[in-house]
């Protein structure tokens, strides 16, 4: 089963927190994993407001964004459609712990299959509800 990272993954394997050798090492370790391009733009947003509240300068964000760019080639993307945001706001309205991006990630899950790995213990929990499998440190 292809295992697919949310952005709190991609963040820790990119820059550096407490999940970072974890998730560094699952990068590497896992050759089957799969992110979605709402995950790439998530990744990218997050770095921007790192920058943007002085956690981060300009030339470091380019140099991860060129790491990122460069470990991604190669790796599995699953295709997002219109039935992963209606699945979404299903999520939301079932009263799940789940912000809005999470619950697309985990609408994106569902709908393929795929395991998940996520930092989010909310994200985590709701997946585990809707038999997921869930890979955290």
């Amino acid at each position: 089963m292809a295992l697919y990272l949310d952005t709190s993954v991609l963040v820790s394997a990119f820059v550096q927190d407490a999940h970072s050798e974890w998730a560094a090492a699952l990068l590497i370790r896992r050759k089957d994993v799969v992110i979605s391009r709402w995950a790439e733009t998530e990744f990218s947003s997050a770095l921007g407001l790192r920058v943007r509240s002085g956690a981060m300068k300009d030339a470091k964000r380019d140099q991860i964004e060129d790491t990122f760019d460069d470990w991604r080639i190669g790796r599995g993307e699953c295709r997002m459609d219109d039935q992963d945001f209606s699945r979404c706001r299903l999520l939301l309205r079932e009263g799940v712990r789940l912000r809005t991006p999470d619950a697309l990630h985990l609408a994106v899950v569902l709908r393929h299959g795929y395991d998940m790995a996520t930092l989010d213990k909310d994200l985590a929990a709701a997946a585990i509800l809707k038999n997921v499998e869930v890979v955290s440190p």
